[in-house]
């Protein structure tokens, strides 16, 4: 299991934006990841409602750059990017609980990596859907 520091360490996101606290769990093929309920300050929190269940395609993104980073080897990690969400569902409201965030490993190229997600919280699942990461070397 990792904790909130080993995730930074692996991660650009850093401070309030890394939004994960912990691996519960992990192998080739997915991770499992959980975060703490939303409270004040969280950087994506809107005055008034909360932070909104689209937020949590962020914590899914998140959940797959940590497991890229675990699968590297030998220390060589590629950058990602964000490159496309499909078949997204969400709940709608608040996120309101801790969340458990799950991303399956659906297939990989050089050029990037598909994943499919789920983010349940209290109030159920939150969101469900698949995102395409872009890798590049850094060049």
């Amino acid at each position: 299991m990792l904790n909130r520091a080993d995730i930074e360490a692996r991660v650009p996101h850093a401070g309030a934006m890394c939004l994960l606290d912990a691996v519960t769990g992990w192998d080739a093929s997915h991770i499992a990841c959980e975060a703490l309920a939303p409270s004040a300050g969280h950087p994506l929190m809107r005055e008034g409602f909360g932070v909104p269940a689209v937020a949590a395609v962020e914590y899914a993104a998140q959940a797959t750059a940590v497991h890229g980073a675990l699968l590297a080897t030998e220390g060589v990690r590629q950058a990602g990017l964000l490159a496309k969400l499909a078949d997204i569902e969400l709940l709608s409201g608040p996120v309101t609980g801790a969340l458990v965030v799950r991303a399956d490993l659906l297939g990989r190229s050089a050029g990037g990596c598909l994943y499919g997600f789920t983010v349940h919280d209290d109030g159920g699942c939150r969101a469900r859907g698949r995102l395409m990461v872009a890798l590049h070397d850094g060049h």
